[in-house]
């Protein structure tokens, strides 16, 4: 999916609202833990989005901490999509909450402007007993990306 910066600028609030699911085959990569709630694992399944050829660019995924009772939105920048594109690019996540049908609210996200790294995590959301997803998109130039999770419920 393209879309214009200035668009997907809007918040990921807005995103939410207009995710187009994508399908992937490929396998992503182990994620690294947060070390401030080192027992977090990932819920649901893994989301990957593609680049503006085709190719897996971004894995999303959702995290959960038992101990520090809070959500994570994952995000990973596939290395063969670092390698194809120089420079850096933006990459915006966050946690959507589902409050009810039609109700989603952002409670937490986070923007890595200007980077080259491959790795990104949202602040923590007190998910626990609430339905949660985890968004995040991918900016280079003037081309992005977006996708999100399964929601989980729990």
């Amino acid at each position: 999916m393209q879309r214009s910066i200035p668009r997907v600028a809007g918040g990921l609030a807005a995103l939410a609202l207009a995710v187009t699911p994508m399908i992937a085959a490929a396998a992503p990569a182990s994620a690294t833990t947060i070390s401030s709630c080192s027992d977090a694992y990932q819920v649901g399944s893994t989301k990957v989005v593609p680049d503006e050829h085709g190719q897996s660019a971004m894995s999303i995924k959702q995290y959960w901490s038992p101990r520090c009772q809070e959500n994570f939105a994952y995000a990973y920048v596939w290395q063969s999509f670092r390698n194809s594109h120089p420079g850096t690019w933006t990459i915006s996540l966050g946690e959507i909450w589902v409050q009810s049908p039609g109700v989603e609210t952002n409670p937490v996200s986070m923007s890595y402007t200007d980077t080259r790294q491959a790795e990104a995590w949202s602040p923590g959301f007190a998910g626990g007993g609430r339905c949660t997803y985890a968004e995040a998109a991918l900016l280079y130039g003037s081309y992005a990306t977006d996708g999100r999770t399964d929601q989980r419920c729990g």
